[in-house]
């Protein structure tokens, strides 16, 4: 964490003169300086800005806590006491988080009215979207100042393809009563929160259900009948077919069955009719009673078609790990082809469709954009643009 300490301290040798206390605190003008104007001004809602009128003169500090605030002063309890706080952030650093008690950056004067300011000069970022780059969490935060000047950055992380929601920038949550926590940028600093990430293509339809079939073939064997002479013709033999293996079965061949021609089937040389009539559609006198029936029979079935392709997935949206730009949502996958084995029809699924490109700096795609600036009891002061602040600002 680079973070640098940068107050300065008064006093810290040497005999203290008057001169030198009201050149550092300033006196009321019109009267003479006293002892009473210098004692520690404990109040909450004390602005520093504007301190004409404001009596007494030394800020609340940490580093002035030895100063007295109503009786028992002395110009010694001024050594090594300071008139502002101030801390400057150089280089990378990631999610960085204050409470009002932060006492190993802040010495704790974070809920105390000396004028504080924090100078963020290189970049604080979040590389996750659940966090903030840069969070002051629920406190009382007094006088206190967040500048970002030029070539100073707060970035958000972008959301994740598939519509993720980007990230926050900055995050302060006073709860103070007063409102004198400000935030200051440069005409180039920048406090961009995360864009949403894109979301994924729908998946195609699937493809439309076919009808398939397939021929087969079997025997089966019906019996004439006991009666030599009885006219047997070509339906019989069907309605034997589509018994034994359903309506769509049909007769392809039909003999009789060997050595059961009966002795007195007049004239029928053993072929199985009465002489003169033989196969014919098998119409004419049975002389057997038994008859090998061979049956072509075709099976319908219906089978689903092809299933879709699948959607392309989203692009992230632009944040710190993808500072160059949003990503490009990636092209939805082809159908899958369904067929039949023996006719060859086919069904295929539509290709899925492509996914969405995720979303510019604070701007949402699939997901919500993350917050440039989430606060309370917060102002932005100075250089708030376009180009500075990029994502919505909004209270608690």
């Amino acid at each position: 964490m680079a973070i640098n300490k940068t107050q300065t301290k008064y006093f810290s040798s040497g005999e203290i003169k008057f001169s030198a206390i009201r050149d550092t605190f300033g006196d009321l003008a019109g009267t003479n300086v006293s002892a009473s104007d210098y004692l520690r001004n404990a109040g909450d809602d004390v602005d520093w800005s504007d301190d004409s009128n404001i009596t007494p003169r030394v800020p609340n500090a940490t580093e002035n806590e030895n100063v007295a605030t109503s009786s028992n002063w002395s110009t010694s309890q001024l050594r090594d006491s300071i008139v502002e706080y101030n801390i400057t952030q150089s280089g990378n650093d990631e999610e960085l988080e204050f409470a009002d008690t932060n006492a190993s950056q802040w010495n704790s004067n974070l809920s105390k009215n000396v004028p504080k300011r924090m100078d963020v000069e290189g970049v604080v970022y979040a590389n996750e979207t659940s966090k903030y780059a840069l969070k002051f969490s629920q406190g009382e935060y007094n006088n206190l100042t967040i500048n970002v000047p030029d070539g100073g950055a707060i970035y958000g992380e972008g959301g994740a393809a598939g519509g993720g929601n980007g990230g926050g920038a900055l995050y302060i949550e006073n709860t103070a009563s007063y409102d004198n926590v400000s935030i200051t940028l440069g005409s180039n600093g920048r406090i961009w929160a995360g864009g949403g990430g894109g979301n994924s293509g729908n998946p195609g339809n699937s493809g439309s259900s076919i009808s398939c079939s397939s021929t087969s073939s079997a025997g089966t064997q019906v019996n004439s009948g006991m009666n030599a002479e009885r006219y047997w013709n070509y339906s019989v033999a069907a309605a034997a077919c589509r018994s034994a293996y359903g309506n769509n079965a049909k007769l392809v061949n039909a003999a009789p069955v060997a050595g059961t021609v009966r002795n007195r089937c007049r004239g029928s040389g053993g072929i199985g009719f009465r002489r003169g009539q033989g196969w014919n559609g098998l119409s004419g006198y049975s002389c057997n009673p038994s008859w090998n029936l061979d049956c072509s029979f075709t099976n319908y079935n219906n089978i689903g078609g092809g299933s879709g392709g699948s959607g392309g997935s989203g692009g992230v949206g632009q944040g710190f790990s993808n500072q160059g730009g949003p990503g490009a949502g990636n092209p939805g996958n082809s159908g899958n082809t369904n067929s039949c084995a023996n006719s060859g029809a086919s069904s295929s699924g539509n290709p899925g469709n492509s996914g969405g490109t995720g979303g510019t700096w604070g701007v949402s795609a699939g997901g919500s954009a993350g917050f440039a600036i989430k606060k309370k009891s917060t102002s932005v002061n100075q250089g708030l643009s376009v180009n500075t602040v990029k994502g919505s600002i909004s209270n608690i």
